[in-house]
């Protein structure tokens, strides 16, 4: 007790002590700047919405381990997704299953809740201050030490150490009648800085929950709420959801193990008309929207990126400056860019998928492992099924060592003249798609340079037929390796 109660009376002398120590040998990482939200989208989107999938772990909480998850439930969730996302314009009807009229909307939108916690973000500028109080109160370092069971050290027992945050992680599926698997996709991980607070305000309020550690949770949970709901809203993806939807019923045809080949390239030649002249590819939106490098940084990479797209002698009107490049980091033309990009490679990715013949079944099965059964005595009794009760010592252990044989896949599958003449006129289309777009080609020989085996002979037959420096190089370089 007396120990605890000169430890009190320090604290005033030993907080100012360190706060001006911490002054003069502050050591600070400056945080990578991320690029600024893009506009609302008002899609005026309608879905069925389920309650929200919880899928956090609630561990009993005590002092030693306390559960850091915020205490807003299920219902809480859906409730405030629902408003807040309605709210917003990108959707303009998000009723429950049961609600009337739901029986009339096709489509459904599935939330999943992955996480949603407190947690600790780092340091901030002042632990310095941290490390002094624990040089100048050793005895009662080690008593808090060996409290916390190591977990916890004096500086930051007793000064506001800890950047803390809320964080959500949520999976955004959308589902459209017919298809077996959901058109649209997205995960989406939200923080919101708490600010800075001591270790010991921290384990105490989180072990207590039923206490102030619960109200700040619930607190800081709604305004992560929000941020979530403005991430789903300015998200630029949602404004190419019909074109997800399409892509969905295309995969489900080329997918399908019962489909012919010419069914395949069909369902993908539905797709061409997709294919948009592209402002930035995706390697170049990445850049362009990259914090951990400045803009003199940004330009240069953006630069070399396009001398691979336009030859060396770089057109006047592609080079980016650093000034341009400053700007470019919040415009939201980058993003939407960057989502209309991925969204190009998946399209050609499929096409490819299509026009490449599948590997058909092994033509015999391998050999099946020798059964576990010896001689005399000493064989090992087996079960109805065949398999061993009390196998000879080594002999179960020699048999897991050697794995069973794979099978190999056979032989691609025959095209039929039909099909051969269809894959011709795809090869053609697609190759006219991308011949006066340069960026395309580039997206385009990210899905060649995966093309191996069987799937190079088309990828080949299109980009023989486009005429362009990078296509030419790329033939040329693929050819000699």
């Amino acid at each position: 007790m007396k120990l605890r109660t000169a430890a009190r009376a320090f604290v005033p002398l030993l907080t100012g002590l360190a706060l001006m120590a911490g002054c003069s040998a502050m050591v600070t990482t400056a945080e990578v700047p991320v690029p600024s939200a893009g506009p609302q989208i008002k899609a005026g989107l309608k879905a069925v919405m389920p309650p929200v999938n919880d899928k956090r772990f609630w561990p009993v909480p005590t002092p030693e381990a306390p559960d850091p998850n915020v205490h807003i439930f299920g219902p809480a969730i859906t409730a405030k997704l629902r408003s807040g996302l309605t709210s917003t314009g990108l959707f303009a009807a998000l009723p429950a299953p049961d609600a009337p009229g739901a029986g009339l909307i096709g489509d459904k939108l599935d939330i999943t809740i992955n996480q949603f916690a407190l947690e600790k973000l780092g340091n901030n500028p002042w632990s310095a201050g941290a490390y002094i109080v624990d040089g100048l109160i050793q005895p009662v370092s080690g008593v808090v030490l060996i409290a916390s069971k190591g977990q916890v050290d004096t500086g930051a027992y007793l000064l506001p150490s800890t950047r803390m945050g809320t964080s959500i992680n949520a999976d955004l599926a959308w589902s459209v009648k017919g298809l077996k698997e959901p058109a649209f996709k997205r995960s989406y991980q939200v923080v919101v800085e708490l600010g800075s607070i001591s270790e010991r305000e921290l384990r105490t309020s989180l072990a207590n929950t039923q206490g102030y550690g619960v109200k700040v949770g619930q607190a800081e949970g709604q305004k992560a709420l929000d941020g979530l709901v403005q991430a789903i809203s300015r998200d630029p993806h949602w404004m190419f959801l019909n074109t997800y939807v399409r892509i969905a019923q295309a995969r489900q045809v080329i997918n399908d193990k019962a489909a012919t080949p010419v069914e395949r390239m069909e369902a993908a030649r539905s797709l061409l008309g997709l294919l948009t002249p592209l402002a930035y590819t995706p390697a170049e939106a990445k850049v362009l929207r990259d914090g951990v490098l400045d803009a003199s940084g940004r330009a240069g990479v953006a630069n070399e990126l396009r001398a691979r797209y336009f030859g060396k002698n770089l057109p006047a009107g592609q080079k980016v400056t650093p000034a341009q490049a400053a700007k470019l980091f919040n415009d939201p033309a980058v993003a939407r860019a960057m989502a209309q990009g991925e969204l190009s490679q998946e399209i050609m990715q499929l096409i490819m998928s299509a026009m490449t013949p599948r590997l058909t079944k092994p033509l015999s099965a391998p050999p099946a492992p020798k059964p576990l059964v010896g001689g005399g005595s000493s064989a090992p009794m087996l079960d109805s099924a065949g398999g061993s009760r009390n196998p000879a010592p080594g002999a179960l252990s020699s048999a897991l060592a050697a794995p069973a044989p794979k099978a190999k896949p056979g032989p691609p599958e025959k095209f039929s003249p039909q099909a051969r003449q269809m894959q011709a006129q795809l090869a053609a289309e697609l190759a006219k798609a991308l011949q006066n777009h340069i960026r395309l080609q580039a997206v385009y020989l990210v899905v060649a340079d995966e093309s191996v085996g069987v799937a190079w002979a088309p990828a080949k037959m299109v980009l023989q037929q486009i005429s362009s420096p990078q296509v030419k190089t790329y033939l040329t370089q693929r050819e000699a390796s």
